[in-house]
């Protein structure tokens, strides 16, 4: 089920309970929309966070045990995002899509884990780096100065993040804590917060030592 660090929890099962604290968070932002169809899926939301929640262990229910597979995280990282795709067509909500983003990071994890050896602070900020880019282009295709310039340094800090991340290529730039950290915050506060997260948690992650 994947190498546990000192707090006794698998890097899968972190990134799983994060994205799960932001399923939540979306819930709530459902319900706040007014929109029948944003509460109903609210609420299917949150069953799935009942259930994540049970498999992480977290909430303990002797007669119901889910158990931590990766294809149930996802299957259950797909339904995240048609969940918030369908509300985002039928309301006026921000769609994210990082509350399945993560739980499909998860699943990733742990499909790694029983392969072989890996870094997983690595795998997580890899996908972070690349969603970053993706997020970028689509900037670009916005057209404004703004958003060209947010693009810009996106794909500057993406790249280096990605050349960090290879042992190969010395750039002077060390994949460390620190490094990711920064990243991550100025993507988060100035260029997407989506992105932002995702490079948050690979630096929480490498914290924990994975």
């Amino acid at each position: 089920m994947g190498e546990s660090s000192k707090v006794g929890i698998s890097a899968s099962k972190v990134v799983a309970l994060i994205g799960t604290l932001v399923l939540i968070k979306m819930c709530v932002d459902f319900f706040l929309t007014g929109f029948w169809l944003a509460i109903l899926l609210g609420i299917v939301g949150l069953l799935i966070a009942f259930v994540v929640f049970d498999s992480l262990e977290i909430i303990d229910f002797k007669k119901l045990k889910i158990p931590y597979i990766w294809w149930v995280l996802l299957i259950i990282g797909i339904l995240l995002l048609l969940l918030e795709f369908v509300v985002s067509i039928y309301s006026s909500y921000s769609t994210t899509f990082l509350a399945g983003i993560l739980v499909i990071t998860a699943a990733i994890l742990e499909i790694l884990s029983q392969k072989k050896s890996y870094t997983a602070s690595k795998i997580v900020a890899l996908i972070g780096a690349c969603y970053l880019i993706y997020e970028s282009i689509m900037f670009i295709l916005g057209g404004s100065v703004i958003s060209i310039t947010q693009a810009i340094i996106g794909i500057i800090l993406a790249i280096i993040l990605l050349l960090t991340l290879y042992d190969k290529i010395d750039i002077k730039i060390p994949y460390a804590w620190w490094v990711v950290l920064i990243i991550g915050f100025v993507i988060f506060s100035w260029i997407t917060p989506i992105s932002g997260t995702i490079i948050m948690v690979a630096f929480i992650l490498l914290l924990m030592a994975y």
